[in-house]
Protein backbone atom coordinates (compact mmCIF):
# COMPACT_ATOMS: atom_id res chain seq x y z
CA UNK A 1 0.00 0.00 0.00
CA UNK A 2 2.67 2.29 0.78
CA UNK A 3 6.40 2.63 -0.83
CA UNK A 4 9.56 2.81 1.30
CA UNK A 5 9.20 6.55 1.81
CA UNK A 6 6.02 6.55 3.12
CA UNK A 7 6.90 4.14 5.42
CA UNK A 8 10.24 5.41 6.72
CA UNK A 9 8.01 8.72 7.19
CA UNK A 10 5.44 7.23 9.30
CA UNK A 11 8.43 4.96 11.53
CA UNK A 12 9.79 8.52 11.85
CA UNK A 13 6.36 9.75 12.98
CA UNK A 14 5.28 6.52 15.76
CA UNK A 15 8.81 7.76 17.38
CA UNK A 16 8.38 11.13 17.60
CA UNK A 17 5.48 9.81 19.33
CA UNK A 18 6.03 8.14 21.46
CA UNK A 19 9.09 10.64 22.79
CA UNK A 20 6.34 12.99 23.36
CA UNK A 21 4.56 10.62 25.68
CA UNK A 22 7.67 9.92 27.57
CA UNK A 23 7.51 12.28 31.00
CA UNK A 24 11.35 13.58 30.69
CA UNK A 25 10.55 15.16 27.63
CA UNK A 26 7.64 17.32 28.47
CA UNK A 27 10.22 20.65 27.83
CA UNK A 28 10.36 19.36 24.06
CA UNK A 29 6.42 17.73 23.86
CA UNK A 30 5.47 21.02 21.28
CA UNK A 31 8.25 19.94 19.23
CA UNK A 32 7.47 16.25 18.98
CA UNK A 33 3.84 16.82 18.09
CA UNK A 34 4.78 19.26 15.40
CA UNK A 35 7.49 17.33 13.66
CA UNK A 36 4.98 14.05 14.21
CA UNK A 37 2.42 16.06 12.38
CA UNK A 38 4.87 17.57 9.52
CA UNK A 39 5.87 13.56 8.86
CA UNK A 40 1.85 12.49 8.94
CA UNK A 41 1.04 14.86 6.21
CA UNK A 42 4.27 14.33 4.06
CA UNK A 43 3.81 10.59 4.22
CA UNK A 44 -0.22 11.63 2.80
CA UNK A 45 0.47 13.40 0.53
CA UNK A 46 -0.28 12.30 -3.46
CA UNK A 47 2.84 9.92 -5.08
CA UNK A 48 2.58 7.27 -7.64
CA UNK A 49 3.40 4.86 -5.01
CA UNK A 50 1.21 6.51 -2.54
CA UNK A 51 -2.59 5.33 -2.99
CA UNK A 52 -4.18 6.49 0.02
CA UNK A 53 -2.56 9.66 -0.70
CA UNK A 54 -4.09 9.85 -4.13
CA UNK A 55 -7.46 8.71 -3.05
CA UNK A 56 -7.52 11.42 -0.06
CA UNK A 57 -6.74 14.20 -2.29
CA UNK A 58 -8.71 13.05 -5.42
CA UNK A 59 -6.43 11.62 -7.56
CA UNK A 60 -8.47 8.30 -8.36
CA UNK A 61 -11.90 7.45 -9.54
CA UNK A 62 -14.64 7.93 -5.98
CA UNK A 63 -12.04 9.74 -3.74
CA UNK A 64 -12.35 12.10 -1.22
CA UNK A 65 -11.11 14.93 -3.08
CA UNK A 66 -9.94 16.76 0.00
CA UNK A 67 -8.31 20.30 -0.50
CA UNK A 68 -4.39 19.79 -1.49
CA UNK A 69 -3.83 23.80 -0.80
CA UNK A 70 -5.30 23.77 2.54
CA UNK A 71 -2.72 20.68 3.62
CA UNK A 72 -0.06 22.40 1.49
CA UNK A 73 0.14 25.68 3.59
CA UNK A 74 -0.55 24.10 6.58
CA UNK A 75 2.55 21.93 5.63
CA UNK A 76 4.84 25.12 4.68
CA UNK A 77 3.67 26.89 7.81
CA UNK A 78 3.82 24.17 10.23
CA UNK A 79 7.82 23.55 8.50
CA UNK A 80 8.39 27.32 9.01
CA UNK A 81 7.33 27.03 12.80
CA UNK A 82 9.47 23.92 13.56
CA UNK A 83 12.52 25.64 12.30
CA UNK A 84 12.27 28.92 14.12
CA UNK A 85 11.46 26.50 17.41
CA UNK A 86 14.61 24.64 16.40
CA UNK A 87 16.74 28.18 16.21
CA UNK A 88 15.15 29.10 19.24
CA UNK A 89 16.40 25.97 20.85
CA UNK A 90 19.56 26.41 19.33
CA UNK A 91 20.21 29.63 20.26
CA UNK A 92 19.61 29.67 24.05
CA UNK A 93 21.68 25.96 24.27
CA UNK A 94 24.98 27.32 22.64
CA UNK A 95 25.07 31.06 21.90
CA UNK A 96 22.59 32.67 24.80
CA UNK A 97 22.07 30.27 27.40
CA UNK A 98 18.56 30.43 29.09
CA UNK A 99 20.08 32.67 32.36
CA UNK A 100 22.43 34.80 29.86
CA UNK A 101 21.50 37.71 27.51
CA UNK A 102 17.59 36.46 26.76
CA UNK A 103 17.02 39.81 24.93
CA UNK A 104 19.86 39.21 22.55
CA UNK A 105 18.79 35.87 22.06
CA UNK A 106 15.12 37.50 21.35
CA UNK A 107 16.74 39.76 18.96
CA UNK A 108 18.07 37.36 16.48
CA UNK A 109 15.46 34.82 17.01
CA UNK A 110 13.13 37.12 16.07
CA UNK A 111 15.13 38.81 12.96
CA UNK A 112 15.28 34.64 11.92
CA UNK A 113 11.59 34.62 12.28
CA UNK A 114 10.97 36.94 9.96
CA UNK A 115 13.02 35.36 7.00
CA UNK A 116 11.93 31.71 7.73
CA UNK A 117 8.16 33.15 7.39
CA UNK A 118 9.35 34.79 4.05
CA UNK A 119 10.66 32.14 3.01
CA UNK A 120 7.73 29.71 3.81
CA UNK A 121 5.12 32.72 2.22
CA UNK A 122 7.41 32.33 -1.46
CA UNK A 123 7.11 28.45 -1.20
CA UNK A 124 3.55 28.80 -0.49
CA UNK A 125 3.12 31.13 -3.10
CA UNK A 126 5.01 28.78 -5.72
CA UNK A 127 4.25 25.38 -4.68
CA UNK A 128 0.75 25.25 -3.61
CA UNK A 129 -0.94 27.91 -5.77
CA UNK A 130 1.60 27.27 -8.81
CA UNK A 131 1.68 31.39 -9.30
CA UNK A 132 5.23 32.77 -10.61
CA UNK A 133 8.06 33.82 -7.78
CA UNK A 134 8.93 36.04 -9.64
CA UNK A 135 6.29 39.00 -9.71
CA UNK A 136 5.99 38.26 -6.16
CA UNK A 137 10.05 38.68 -5.33
CA UNK A 138 9.78 41.78 -7.32
CA UNK A 139 6.32 42.81 -5.69
CA UNK A 140 8.53 42.00 -1.92
CA UNK A 141 11.65 43.74 -3.19
CA UNK A 142 9.96 46.92 -4.61
CA UNK A 143 7.67 47.20 -1.29
CA UNK A 144 11.40 46.32 0.72
CA UNK A 145 13.42 49.69 -1.00
CA UNK A 146 10.20 51.94 0.04
CA UNK A 147 10.28 50.76 3.65
CA UNK A 148 14.18 50.78 3.84
CA UNK A 149 13.98 54.52 2.99
CA UNK A 150 10.64 55.62 4.74
CA UNK A 151 12.46 53.89 7.81
CA UNK A 152 15.91 54.31 7.29
CA UNK A 153 17.20 55.49 10.83
CA UNK A 154 15.46 52.83 12.27
CA UNK A 155 16.93 50.15 10.04
CA UNK A 156 20.41 52.06 11.27
CA UNK A 157 19.67 51.00 14.74
CA UNK A 158 18.54 47.51 14.03
CA UNK A 159 21.89 46.90 12.31
CA UNK A 160 23.59 48.50 15.27
CA UNK A 161 21.68 46.43 17.72
CA UNK A 162 22.78 43.14 15.80
CA UNK A 163 26.39 44.15 15.56
CA UNK A 164 26.37 44.82 19.67
CA UNK A 165 24.64 41.62 20.39
CA UNK A 166 27.39 39.83 17.78
CA UNK A 167 30.22 41.84 19.40
CA UNK A 168 28.68 41.97 22.72
CA UNK A 169 31.09 44.71 24.21
CA UNK A 170 28.28 45.10 27.16
CA UNK A 171 25.75 42.68 28.10
CA UNK A 172 22.40 42.72 30.87
CA UNK A 173 23.72 44.09 34.62
CA UNK A 174 26.73 45.43 33.20
CA UNK A 175 27.94 49.11 34.81
CA UNK A 176 28.92 51.09 31.59
CA UNK A 177 29.37 55.05 30.87
CA UNK A 178 28.87 56.48 27.74
CA UNK A 179 30.11 60.20 26.97
CA UNK A 180 28.35 63.05 28.38
CA UNK A 181 28.59 61.61 31.49
CA UNK A 182 25.72 58.76 31.30
CA UNK A 183 26.27 55.78 33.71
CA UNK A 184 24.22 53.53 34.20
CA UNK A 185 23.43 49.79 34.42
CA UNK A 186 22.03 48.41 31.58
CA UNK A 187 18.71 46.87 31.37
CA UNK A 188 18.02 45.63 27.78
CA UNK A 189 19.42 45.86 24.21
CA UNK A 190 16.40 45.66 21.98
CA UNK A 191 15.67 46.16 18.10
CA UNK A 192 15.87 49.51 18.11
CA UNK A 193 17.74 50.71 21.42
CA UNK A 194 19.15 49.97 24.61
CA UNK A 195 18.16 51.02 28.07
CA UNK A 196 20.34 52.21 30.87
CA UNK A 197 19.44 52.26 34.53
CA UNK A 198 21.16 54.96 36.45
CA UNK A 199 22.20 55.91 40.27
CA UNK A 200 19.26 57.67 40.54
CA UNK A 201 16.88 54.70 39.44
CA UNK A 202 15.87 56.92 35.79
CA UNK A 203 15.62 55.14 32.39
CA UNK A 204 17.85 56.44 29.72
CA UNK A 205 16.85 55.48 26.33
CA UNK A 206 20.22 55.37 23.96
CA UNK A 207 19.29 54.34 19.95
CA UNK A 208 21.62 51.84 19.43
CA UNK A 209 23.25 52.92 16.13
CA UNK A 210 24.56 55.95 19.09
CA UNK A 211 25.60 53.14 21.44
CA UNK A 212 27.69 51.52 18.58
CA UNK A 213 29.57 54.62 17.90
CA UNK A 214 30.09 55.62 21.17
CA UNK A 215 33.25 55.08 23.77
CA UNK A 216 32.05 52.73 26.04
CA UNK A 217 33.97 51.72 29.20
CA UNK A 218 32.23 49.14 30.85
CA UNK A 219 32.78 48.59 34.36
CA UNK A 220 31.80 45.12 34.56
CA UNK A 221 34.30 43.73 32.44
CA UNK A 222 36.95 41.99 33.20
CA UNK A 223 34.88 40.95 36.58
CA UNK A 224 36.79 40.95 39.36
CA UNK A 225 37.18 43.91 41.84
CA UNK A 226 37.19 47.34 40.88
CA UNK A 227 39.75 49.83 41.71
CA UNK A 228 39.08 53.42 42.83
CA UNK A 229 41.57 56.40 42.93
CA UNK A 230 41.35 59.86 45.10
CA UNK A 231 43.51 63.03 44.45
CA UNK A 232 44.50 65.24 47.16
CA UNK A 233 47.18 68.02 47.24
CA UNK A 234 49.25 68.57 50.93
CA UNK A 235 51.27 71.51 51.53
CA UNK A 236 54.86 70.88 51.17
CA UNK A 237 55.44 71.10 54.49
CA UNK A 238 54.82 68.08 55.56
CA UNK A 239 57.18 65.16 54.22
CA UNK A 240 55.66 62.83 51.81
CA UNK A 241 56.74 59.88 53.22
CA UNK A 242 54.65 60.84 56.22
CA UNK A 243 51.50 61.61 54.02
CA UNK A 244 52.13 57.88 52.27
CA UNK A 245 51.93 56.67 55.50
CA UNK A 246 49.10 58.27 56.55
CA UNK A 247 47.22 57.53 53.71
CA UNK A 248 47.47 53.85 53.67
CA UNK A 249 46.74 53.32 57.43
CA UNK A 250 43.49 55.09 56.78
CA UNK A 251 43.32 52.91 53.16
CA UNK A 252 43.92 49.67 55.15
CA UNK A 253 41.41 50.22 58.23
CA UNK A 254 38.40 50.63 56.00
CA UNK A 255 36.19 47.59 55.17
CA UNK A 256 35.09 48.36 52.15
CA UNK A 257 39.12 47.51 50.37
CA UNK A 258 38.22 44.13 48.58
CA UNK A 259 39.84 40.93 50.56
CA UNK A 260 43.44 39.69 48.76
CA UNK A 261 44.01 43.41 47.40
CA UNK A 262 46.50 46.27 48.85
CA UNK A 263 46.10 49.60 49.21
CA UNK A 264 48.47 52.27 47.13
CA UNK A 265 49.45 55.29 47.51
CA UNK A 266 51.67 57.90 45.61
CA UNK A 267 53.17 61.10 45.10
CA UNK A 268 52.25 61.88 41.56
CA UNK A 269 53.89 65.31 41.59
CA UNK A 270 54.25 69.29 42.55
CA UNK A 271 51.90 72.19 41.97
CA UNK A 272 53.31 75.42 43.09
CA UNK A 273 53.85 74.68 47.23
CA UNK A 274 51.94 71.51 47.09
CA UNK A 275 52.35 67.68 46.43
CA UNK A 276 50.19 65.76 44.23
CA UNK A 277 49.16 62.36 46.27
CA UNK A 278 47.06 59.55 44.49
CA UNK A 279 45.42 56.95 46.68
CA UNK A 280 44.38 53.69 45.03
CA UNK A 281 42.04 50.57 46.56
CA UNK A 282 40.24 47.95 44.92
CA UNK A 283 36.55 47.72 45.96
CA UNK A 284 34.49 44.32 45.19
CA UNK A 285 32.29 45.78 42.77
CA UNK A 286 31.42 48.85 40.39
CA UNK A 287 28.18 49.55 42.09
CA UNK A 288 30.08 49.74 45.90
CA UNK A 289 32.57 52.53 44.47
CA UNK A 290 30.76 55.73 45.23
CA UNK A 291 29.78 54.87 48.78
CA UNK A 292 33.14 53.03 49.65
CA UNK A 293 35.24 56.85 48.02
CA UNK A 294 32.99 58.78 50.36
CA UNK A 295 33.70 56.60 53.35
CA UNK A 296 37.69 56.56 52.14
CA UNK A 297 37.40 60.65 51.97
CA UNK A 298 35.78 60.26 55.45
CA UNK A 299 38.75 58.12 56.91
CA UNK A 300 41.92 60.14 55.43
CA UNK A 301 40.19 63.55 56.60
CA UNK A 302 40.08 62.04 59.85
CA UNK A 303 43.17 60.68 59.67
CA UNK A 304 45.19 63.93 58.80
CA UNK A 305 43.38 65.92 61.57
CA UNK A 306 45.00 63.35 64.18
CA UNK A 307 48.42 63.53 62.70
CA UNK A 308 48.12 67.37 62.23
CA UNK A 309 48.30 67.20 58.09
CA UNK A 310 46.21 69.82 56.44
CA UNK A 311 45.01 69.33 52.55
CA UNK A 312 46.11 72.07 50.82
CA UNK A 313 48.04 74.97 51.17
CA UNK A 314 48.53 76.04 54.50
CA UNK A 315 46.37 79.06 55.91
CA UNK A 316 47.95 82.67 55.17
CA UNK A 317 47.32 85.22 57.82
CA UNK A 318 47.41 88.38 56.20
CA UNK A 319 47.12 91.78 58.31
CA UNK A 320 46.24 94.74 56.03
CA UNK A 321 46.24 98.48 57.27
CA UNK A 322 43.56 101.10 56.88
CA UNK A 323 45.34 103.87 55.16
CA UNK A 324 44.41 106.72 57.45
CA UNK A 325 46.89 104.94 60.13
CA UNK A 326 49.74 104.63 57.68
CA UNK A 327 49.36 108.25 56.95
CA UNK A 328 49.30 109.73 60.45
CA UNK A 329 52.46 111.61 61.76
CA UNK A 330 54.61 109.59 64.33
CA UNK A 331 54.18 110.13 67.74
CA UNK A 332 56.58 112.38 69.59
Amino acid sequence: MFGWFEIVLLGCAAILLVLRVLPYSRAYHPLLGGGCMLLLITALFPRTDNPLGRYLFGETAESLRLPREIFGVVWWVLGAWLLKSLLELGLRRTLFPETDEPQARRLFADLAKALIYVLACVGIVGTVFNEPVSTFLATSGVLAIVLGLAFQNTLGDVLAGLAINIERPFGAGDWITLPGTVTGQVMQVNWRATRLRTWAHDIVVIPNSVAARAIVTNHSRPSGPHRCIINLKVDLSTAPSRVIEVLLQAAKTSPDVARGTEPLALACGFTDCLMEYQLAFAVESFVLAMPAKSAMLVGISAAFQQHGIGIGALAMQVQLLSTATSRSPPAP
